[in-house]
This record gives structure tokens, sequence and C-alpha cells, in this order.
């Protein structure tokens, strides 16, 4: 991805948006930052999902880091979502950067074309577990499509489920391990909750930022067997009749049965609408549980609620994974130590107090025996979904193409009636052809 692009798509996008456990295998001696070497602070730039209890889990994360590593010092810095690709870009041509970085999971492989990244190497990657010690749909995001060298390891997970009210079920008469099953069962239940469900809307998307949704849509698009780009990242497919059929069905759930106070609203903050009683239905990731349950006094939550499974489409079931991962930058001047970072992070004891806490999934996935994820039925559709998880291809220009999907498609979400099918072809159609002149532009050379 050529660094003009990427100061392109930057501007959009800010539009829209421990110790070493037994459980882990020991680093050999050649490895890492040893004891006796001289003290250092490595800079960790992170982004936010939980507010200020995640800053908190960050600083004790680091705290007891430093206890097992008394001569690194971590100095974590909160970057903002809509600040961080300019930050990170920035950097990636500045030659001054952090040590460590989070990074949103599409972003890889653009920072990975840019030679921003430092890889891992083979001993550090089965210092930390390898592939295997990873949640399978994680590890897609972790290179560039097409290059063998690994890049970021994965950090935490975005899976997503559905939450539905139990009590708005129970007034319809429906069966939730039936209602949510299929495409089919899903839209006959959001309209028997239509009309039976005492005047609630069935839905509450997010649909304000079309940047968000298609990681809500991608899903519908898989499950009709279609897809977003073909294997090798440089056709665009979203417009073959797999994919229409999906955005179709996706368009037509939200123009029939999203609430239109949801309509308006980013998706990030449809849970807390959710919770307060909009909408018997919505989608998002592992996070809200554990804000629902900490604080259940909502009118949306007090007669009950649970999770689902996404529902199985024509052709298959999936559902998108997304997330955080972790890099080295390659201008660090302790990579070492920035490694000792790193592998603590995965690590399945951090995994346990960081990711757990935060809400999100742990992408170690030995880290979730033993924790609530495991025992709290609230999780269990997210554990069930996370075998049917899919990444984006990791391609370079990919922050462009969510750019072009986001504004292409931004008409379809925004419509108050289901389009007709030969319509949202025409959207796709355009969408492609937008599509192919940023893979085209941005081809790794």
């Amino acid at each position: 991805m050529g660094r003009t692009r990427i100061a392109a798509f930057v501007g959009l996008i800010g539009l829209v948006l421990a110790g070493c456990s037994s459980h882990q295998p020991s680093v050999p001696h050649n490895l890492g930052y040893p004891a006796d070497a001289a003290p250092v602070t490595i800079d960790f730039w992170y982004m936010p999902y939980g507010g200020p209890a995640q800053d908190e889990a960050v600083r004790t994360e680091a705290k007891v880091f430093h206890a097992a590593h008394p001569n690194i010092t971590v100095r974590p810095i909160q970057v903002q979502w809509n600040d961080a690709l300019t930050r990170l870009n920035t950097a990636s041509t500045s030659g001054e950067g952090p040590d460590v970085t989070q990074l949103g999971t599409t972003w890889v492989g653009g920072f990975t074309a840019l030679g921003a990244l430092r890889p891992y190497t083979g001993p550090e990657l089965a210092a930390m577990g390898g592939q295997d010690a990873f949640i399978p749909a994680s590890w897609t995001s972790t290179h560039l499509l097409g290059r063998s060298e690994i890049t970021a390891v994965p950090w935490l997970v975005d899976v997503r489920a559905l939450y539905y009210r139990t009590d708005v079920l129970r007034r319809v008469g429906l069966d939730p391990a039936k209602a949510f099953a299929t495409w089919d069962s899903l839209e006959a239940t959001l309209a028997k909750i239509q009309k039976d469900g005492g005047g609630i809307a069935p839905l509450a998307f997010g649909a304000g930022n079309s940047f968000g949704q298609i990681h809500n849509v991608a899903p519908f698009i898989w499950e009709a067997g279609g897809d977003l780009l073909s294997p090798d990242g440089t056709k665009p497919l979203i417009d073959q009749p797999a994919a229409v059929e999906g955005v179709s069905y996706y368009q037509n759930l939200v123009a029939r049965y999203d609430d239109p106070r949801a309509r308006k609203m980013d998706m990030l903050v449809a849970p807390a609408a959710f919770a307060d009683g909009v909408g018997a239905v919505t989608m998002n990731n592992s996070q809200p549980v554990a804000d629902f349950e900490a604080d259940p006094n909502h009118p949306g939550l007090r007669a009950g609620w649970a999770t689902a499974p996404m529902p199985s489409g024509p052709k298959a079931r999936f559902a998108f994974v997304g997330g955080a991962n972790l890099s080295i930058w390659k201008t660090s001047r302790h990579p070492d130590a920035a490694f000792e970072w790193v592998r603590f992070l995965t690590g399945r004891e951090s995994q346990q107090r960081f990711a757990v806490g935060s809400g999100l999934w742990p992408a170690r996935a030995s880290a979730v025996a033993g924790t609530k994820l495991a025992t709290d039925p609230a999780y269990t559709a997210f554990a069930k979904t996370l075998a049917d998880g899919r990444e984006y291809p990791p391609v370079a220009a990919w922050v462009d193409v969510e750019t072009v999907l986001a504004k292409d498609l931004a008409v379809l979400w925004s419509a108050s009636s289901p389009a007709p099918r030969d319509q949202v072809a025409k959207v796709l159609a355009k969408t492609a052809l937008d599509m192919r002149a940023s893979t085209t532009a941005d081809a790794p050379k």
C-alpha cells in the first residue's frame, strides 16, 4: 500500500471512527532480554476497548511484567482509535514510533507492506507456542497475504454473536434454540416480534456507522457462498450473485425490523441502547456481556437476556472475527525487550487477567479454561461461534477496501424500506469497480 494512499484513507477513517507461565514453552537462553542486561524502557501503544477499566488493566500488566523483568519498564501510551492510523503512518515514515503496538487485525497487511513491522523469528514464535497455541481464525491476520513472515501475533479476539430479550421471546412463544438457527427462522422470529412483541422493535442494529456495517454484513455474504475478494486478494467478488444475496438479506433485515432510533446510532453504542430497552435483538462481540452483568438494572435487561450464535445461511455458518494483534515496530531500539513484553501479554496468565477481564476473547486458546468464559452461559454462543469464525483477507489495501465498502454501501443501510435485489446489485457493481481501483493502486510492488 503506497504511503500516499495510507495518508488518504487516514482522513476518511478519522471521520468514523503473568509472568513467564508454566503453561507456555520456556524461552531459550539466547532469546529475549537477558536478566543481567542494562535497564531499558519500552513504549507500548494501545487503543481503548474498555474505557478506564482497560487503562488500569494495562497498567497492572505492566507492573506484573516489571516484577518478573526488573530491567524492563513498559510505558503504556493510549492512542485513540480515530488517531491511531495517522500516528502509526507518521511513525512508519519518520523512523520514530513505539517499541510494541497494538494493531487492528485489518491493519496488519498494510503496515507490513510498508515495511513498518519487524517480523517475528521462528524461535520467537515457537517460544510463544506457535500457531497452534492461538485460536485458528485469529492467525489469518498475522501476516500479509502472499508472504510467510509473521509480523503480528493475536492478542484479543472480537467475535460476533446475537443478544436477545428472553422475555420478548417468551411473549411471542418462540424457542430460542430454534428462533435464531437459520436465516429463515431469524427472519420469521423478527416478523413474529414485530407483530406480537408488544410494541418493541425487533432489532437494535446500529446503522449510523457505515464503516462498521461491513463487520455485520460480511457473515451473511460468506453464508450465502459469496466473498468480498478473491483468495489472492486481487479481484472484487462483492458484485457476484452470492454476495448480492447476502447483502440483500441483511439490508432487508435492517430496513424492515431495525428500531428507527438504532438506525441513527453508531453500531458501537447499540448494545447500550439494547440494555435501555431499544430493540429485542442486537449483534455485538462478547464485551457487552460483562457490562450487562455488572449493571443489570436496565429496562432491556431486567426481564432477562441471553445470547445465540449467528444463524446458519444457505451454504454455511460464519461469524466475523477481528480484534487486536501485537507487533514490534521495526525501528524499536529494544526489540528483544519488546519481544519479552509481547510474549508476556500473549501468555496464558496475562490473557486470563487482561483479555477475560476486558470482556473480549483471549487469543490464546488455552486461556479460556478455568475462567467465566468457559462457565457463564452468556459466553457459550461466542465459544460456539468461534468454530465458524472468519477474518478478512490480510491484503495490503484492506483498509482502503473497507473505506470503499463503507462509502458505497451507506445508501443501503440508510434506506427505510427493503431495496429490490436489482438495486442492491447495481450498488454492488459500482462498489466492485471502486474496490478494483483501490486494490490495483495499492498492490505491493
